[in-house]
Formats: structure tokens, C-alpha cells, sequence
């Protein structure tokens, strides 16, 4: 069955208003803050012990990692002088960097060097990374095609003493960040859905009892030993990831699909210590955001000062 030029031509106008319409550029500026502060601590965490685990002589020599770690994996390091003061100009050259991405000075370039940077300490040992690195990763190779110098950085302080406008830059990285949000989600669902203790509600009573994870703030005695209260949690969250790729994509269920996963997030992220994980998805999950969001933020934030506001003053007046 032949297909007509007209759905053809149909198929691809789609296709470039999904992927090249017009985004506002500021978003990416707001993640490029966001993800560079995030990923600054991540950096900063590993200075104690710097040379333990990526030093010569720490635990795991640069030979012995190529044992354990596919040979053919590319890392700085495998071109450097194997000494401790190239480690250490290394990591202070990962740590300026990440710094000047933060403040936006020469953004894209930056982008380039933070992405082989952090690659290169992760081949470098890695065993001690995990998922949430690999989501770090990720969205710096994003960062690095999308405008992160427009707005709120040094380019653009510098670009207007010049009085020169910004260049108008396709956000099509921000479209593929999007995408990798949902996939995280939808491949978490997944997931859990060949498993049994998802599937019979016991996964969330199983996570409640590992200690050195769960318990980073308290919740009440009553959600810890209601099993039945656990089943229903295990199957809720399940049901949220699922709604949460599908309704982010829909202007009349964006907000709401937003909700419910900051809801989430920062539910996990109050129950459960995971580092930076759950502020990671925060940020990829503002590429979702719009300006209208912000304001709309704003309006209502001011609403609930000024409700705070009367009622002190009703306090106060009462106890004259």
C-alpha cells in the first residue's frame, strides 16, 4: 500500500513543528543553573577521597580498572601522566569548569569539557557510580546542543555591552531532554512490572525496612505498619509514573502531570536518602515548564504572603 506525498508532507510538518518550534530558550538557561550546582556537589563529594579511588595508589590502580571496566572505554586519563598532581589539576580543572558552566561564561564550551570530564572520572572507576550519575551524564550531553548562554550568564552580560542580540537557537535538545524524561519513567514502569513484589504490593514494605536507605526523615508510625496502607502506596506510585510521562506531553493536563511528579519526588526525597537523584529529575523535569508556569507561581505565592500576613495581624490584634 503506497502512501500519498500529501501524508508524507503532513508526517514531516509535524515532525518539525515537535522537534524545531519555537521553545523559550530561557528554560535551558534555568536547567544549565540548576544541573551545574547539582552536579558541583556531586564533584565536591568526591574530594575527601580523591585519591582512594581514582589515585595510583588508592584502590583501584588505572590497569586494574581496565580489567574490571571494558578496555575499550574512553577516559582522560588513559592519556595522562598516571601521577598525583595530574589527578589533582584534573579534578580542579573538572571543578573550575563546572563553575564556569554554573555562571554561564563561554557555556557551550564549557558544556563540552564538564561532559568529557565527568565521562572520564566515570570510566576512570566505574564501580563507584550509579544511576544517578548515568542521568547526570545524560543530560550534559543535552546541555551542550542546547542555547545555555542566552540568558542569566556571563555570555549574555557580555553580549549586551556590545549591544548585540542573542542568536535565535533551535531547542531541539530540549525536546530530546523531554523525551528522555518520559523514557526514564515509562522504562521504570516497566520495570517493575516484571516483578512480583510491584506487581502484589509489597515492593514499598520491603524499601521501608532497609535501613541504611529509607528513614531520612521520620513518617508517621501508623504508614510503617499498616501493610494494607503499604500495598496501596507500591501500587500508587506505579500508577503516577505512568501518568506522569502521558499527561506532560497535553496543555490541558501538563500542570497537573507536573503536580504529581514533583508530589512524588519530593515525597521519596523526604522518605528516602538517594543523594542528588530526586533534585536530578526535578530539573529535567523543568524542560517541561513554561513561562505562564512561573508566573502563575508568583501570583499565588504572593496570595498565600499576604494571607499570612493578615492572619498575624488578626493574631495580634486579638491579643491586644
Amino acid at each position: 500500500m503506497s502512501v500519498s506525498p500529501f501524508s508524507l508532507q503532513k508526517f514531516f510538518r509535524h515532525w518539525d513543528n515537535f522537534f524545531y518550534q519555537y521553545n523559550n530558550p530561557k528554560i535551558c538557561c534555568v536547567i544549565r543553573i540548576a544541573y551545574s550546582f547539582l552536579l558541583l556537589i556531586n564533584a565536591l563529594v568526591l574530594l575527601p577521597d580523591l585519591f582512594n579511588w581514582f589515585g595510583e595508589n588508592g584502590l583501584l590502580p588505572y590497569d586494574v580498572s581496565r580489567e574490571i571496566i571494558d578496555p575499550d572505554t574512553l577516559t582522560i586519563f588513559g592519556f595522562l601522566p598516571r601521577e598525583d598532581w595530574v589527578l589533582r589539576i584534573s579534578y580542579g580543572l573538572f571543578v573550575s569548569q563546572i563553575i564556569f558552566l554554573l555562571v554561564g561564561f563561554f557555556s557551550r564550551f564549557q558544556a563540552v569539557c564538564v561532559f568529557i570530564w565527568f565521562v572520564s572520572f566515570v570510566h576512570r572507576h566505574h564501580i563507584l557510580f550509579d544511576g544517578e550519575d548515568n542521568l547526570f551524564r545524560l543530560m550534559g550531553f543535552f546541555l551542550i546542543f542546547m542555547p545555555i548562554g542566552s540568558y542569566y550568564s556571563v555570555d549574555s552580560w557580555l553580549r549586551n555591552r556590545k549591544q548585540s542580540k542573542a542568536k535565535v537557537s533551535s531547542t531541539w535538545a530540549l525536546r530530546l531532554l523531554q523525551i528522555q524524561m518520559c523514557l526514564i519513567y515509562l522504562s521504570t514502569v516497566w520495570e517493575k512490572m516484571r516483578g512480583e513484589d510491584w506487581v502484589n504490593g509489597t515492593a514499598i514494605y520491603y524499601v521501608s525496612r532497609l535501613d541504611d536507605v529509607f528513614g531520612h526523615f521520620p513518617l508517621p508510625s501508623f504508614l510503617l505498619t499498616s501493610f494494607s496502607l503499604m500495598k496501596y502506596a507500591t501500587w500508587l506510585v506505579i500508577i503516577v509514573e505512568l501518568l506522569i510521562p502521558i499527561s506532560v506531553w497535553f496543555k490541558e493536563t501538563r500542570r497537573f502531570g507536573l503536580l504529581l511528579a514533583f508530589g512524588l519526588h519530593l515525597s521519596i526525597e523526604y522518605a528516602m536518602n538517594l543523594f542528588l537523584f530526586q533534585w536530578l529529575m526535578l530539573v529535567g523535569l523543568l524542560s517541561f515548564t513554561e513561562p505562564e508556569d512561573y508566573k502563575v507561581l508568583k501570583k499565588n505565592f504572593k496570595k498565600i504572603i499576604i494571607s499570612l500576613k493578615q492572619l498575624l495581624l488578626k493574631k495580634d490584634l486579638k491579643n491586644k
